[in-house]
Protein backbone atom coordinates (compact mmCIF):
# COMPACT_ATOMS: atom_id res chain seq x y z
CA UNK A 1 0.00 0.00 0.00
CA UNK A 2 1.24 3.45 -0.91
CA UNK A 3 0.75 6.58 1.13
CA UNK A 4 1.11 9.94 -0.82
CA UNK A 5 1.96 12.95 1.41
CA UNK A 6 1.41 16.71 0.02
CA UNK A 7 4.24 19.72 1.57
CA UNK A 8 3.84 23.07 0.49
CA UNK A 9 7.55 24.49 0.27
CA UNK A 10 7.03 28.02 -1.40
CA UNK A 11 3.54 29.78 -2.01
CA UNK A 12 4.06 33.63 -2.95
CA UNK A 13 4.36 36.72 -4.93
CA UNK A 14 8.54 37.56 -4.77
CA UNK A 15 10.05 40.16 -6.05
CA UNK A 16 12.78 38.95 -8.56
CA UNK A 17 15.74 39.38 -6.49
CA UNK A 18 14.15 37.65 -3.10
CA UNK A 19 12.78 34.98 -5.59
CA UNK A 20 15.94 34.24 -6.69
CA UNK A 21 17.86 33.75 -3.36
CA UNK A 22 14.88 31.36 -2.38
CA UNK A 23 15.36 29.15 -5.37
CA UNK A 24 19.06 29.84 -6.13
CA UNK A 25 19.49 28.07 -2.89
CA UNK A 26 17.21 25.32 -3.35
CA UNK A 27 19.73 24.58 -6.54
CA UNK A 28 22.83 25.73 -4.94
CA UNK A 29 22.05 22.95 -2.14
CA UNK A 30 20.73 20.12 -4.45
CA UNK A 31 24.02 20.66 -6.56
CA UNK A 32 25.84 20.08 -3.38
CA UNK A 33 24.20 17.24 -2.63
CA UNK A 34 25.16 15.22 -5.73
CA UNK A 35 28.90 16.70 -5.62
CA UNK A 36 28.86 15.47 -2.17
CA UNK A 37 27.38 11.80 -3.02
CA UNK A 38 29.33 11.96 -5.91
CA UNK A 39 33.35 12.42 -4.20
CA UNK A 40 32.37 10.23 -1.43
CA UNK A 41 31.45 7.14 -3.70
CA UNK A 42 34.41 7.74 -5.30
CA UNK A 43 36.50 7.44 -2.26
CA UNK A 44 35.27 4.94 -0.99
CA UNK A 45 34.09 2.55 -3.69
CA UNK A 46 35.79 3.82 -6.76
CA UNK A 47 32.78 3.93 -8.24
CA UNK A 48 31.50 6.28 -11.09
CA UNK A 49 27.79 7.62 -10.05
CA UNK A 50 26.36 8.68 -13.75
CA UNK A 51 22.95 8.99 -11.95
CA UNK A 52 24.67 11.89 -9.84
CA UNK A 53 26.79 13.12 -12.86
CA UNK A 54 23.89 13.31 -14.80
CA UNK A 55 21.38 15.14 -12.36
CA UNK A 56 24.37 18.07 -11.42
CA UNK A 57 24.24 18.74 -15.45
CA UNK A 58 20.54 19.26 -15.43
CA UNK A 59 20.16 21.00 -11.82
CA UNK A 60 22.57 23.21 -13.40
CA UNK A 61 20.77 24.24 -17.09
CA UNK A 62 17.89 24.25 -14.55
CA UNK A 63 19.63 27.34 -12.18
CA UNK A 64 20.84 29.00 -15.65
CA UNK A 65 17.26 29.21 -16.79
CA UNK A 66 16.26 30.25 -13.63
CA UNK A 67 18.87 33.14 -13.46
CA UNK A 68 17.33 34.43 -17.36
CA UNK A 69 13.80 34.43 -15.87
CA UNK A 70 14.91 36.46 -12.76
CA UNK A 71 16.98 38.41 -14.80
CA UNK A 72 14.17 39.16 -17.82
CA UNK A 73 11.96 40.12 -14.95
CA UNK A 74 13.85 42.64 -12.52
CA UNK A 75 14.13 44.25 -16.21
CA UNK A 76 10.50 44.55 -16.60
CA UNK A 77 9.75 45.25 -13.06
CA UNK A 78 7.47 42.57 -13.04
CA UNK A 79 6.57 40.12 -9.49
CA UNK A 80 6.66 36.23 -9.43
CA UNK A 81 4.11 34.06 -8.28
CA UNK A 82 6.11 30.72 -6.80
CA UNK A 83 3.94 27.33 -5.81
CA UNK A 84 6.26 24.60 -4.59
CA UNK A 85 4.74 21.44 -3.30
CA UNK A 86 6.90 18.57 -2.37
CA UNK A 87 5.53 14.96 -3.03
CA UNK A 88 6.14 12.49 -1.01
CA UNK A 89 5.11 8.75 -1.61
CA UNK A 90 5.47 6.24 1.09
CA UNK A 91 6.06 2.60 -0.84
CA UNK A 92 6.20 -0.73 0.69
CA UNK A 93 9.61 -2.16 1.45
CA UNK A 94 10.59 -4.88 -0.92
Amino acid sequence: MKTKHKLRLIKGEFMPADAGKVLSGLFSYKINYHQKELFSNQERFSNDLLNSKKRIVQLKTTAEELTKIIDATTASGQKLQISCVVEITVMDGE
